[in-house]
């Protein structure tokens, strides 16, 4: 949905879509089902084969949006040949795909927070996968004094921090004094020093 610049053919993907644009353009709470199936061309019956509610399509599409977004992540992870740069390549991927794309940034961030259970557990599992890539990508350089178990919280804790740096600073980008780069930079270092001293 990411990366959809127009609307789909299949039903299901065409309502994904729409909800992404109104929730994104006039906020989710001012979104109904009504404006979506109107946006996708699909009636309510077509709707709700599919979803039992908006927060149900909410949870759906916060699960798209986060395994695209994982996707990209684990790609420039993968394509970065140096193993001591590919969490940084990581984590700028991610807040450069946030910086790009402000509106659902904000959306999965900030807007979808305490709307339903099923989105809190749809943003659950995306922090656990963001965080389990997160400890995928640095165990193989860390000794081995520290157990899996106390990897996993790091890795948990470094994904809510990384998350947290990006809501304070999308928002007023133009004049934040960080691009990015310098965000992603800083924010490695951080990352690093966190499993270093835990293996120490």
């Amino acid at each position: 949905m990411l990366f959809v610049t127009e609307m789909p053919k299949e039903a299901k993907e065409k309502i994904l879509y729409s909800s992404l644009v109104l929730f994104t353009n006039e906020g989710y709470k001012n979104t109904s089902v009504l404006d979506i199936v109107e946006m996708a061309r699909v009636s309510k019956t077509t709707f709700y084969q599919h979803f039992n509610s908006k927060e149900e399509l909410l949870a759906n599409l916060f699960d798209v949006v986060a395994t695209e977004i994982l996707q990209e992540v684990n790609l420039a992870i993968d394509k970065e040949t140096r193993t001591a740069y590919k969490a940084y390549v990581g984590i700028r991927r991610y807040i450069e795909i946030c910086f790009t794309d402000v509106k659902v940034a904000n959306l999965m961030l900030v807007e979808s927070v305490g709307v339903s259970q099923d989105v809190e557990m749809a943003r659950s599992e995306a922090h656990r996968r963001f965080a389990q890539l997160m400890f995928q990508t640095v165990r193989g350089y860390l000794p081995e004094t520290a157990s899996e178990t106390e990897l996993h919280i790091v890795s948990q804790a470094m994904i809510g921090a990384i998350n947290e740096v990006v809501v304070q600073n999308y928002k007023g980008k133009d004049d934040s004094p960080y691009h990015y780069d310098d965000l992603a930079r800083l924010l490695n270092r951080i990352v690093i020093s966190a499993f270093v001293n835990l293996t120490n």
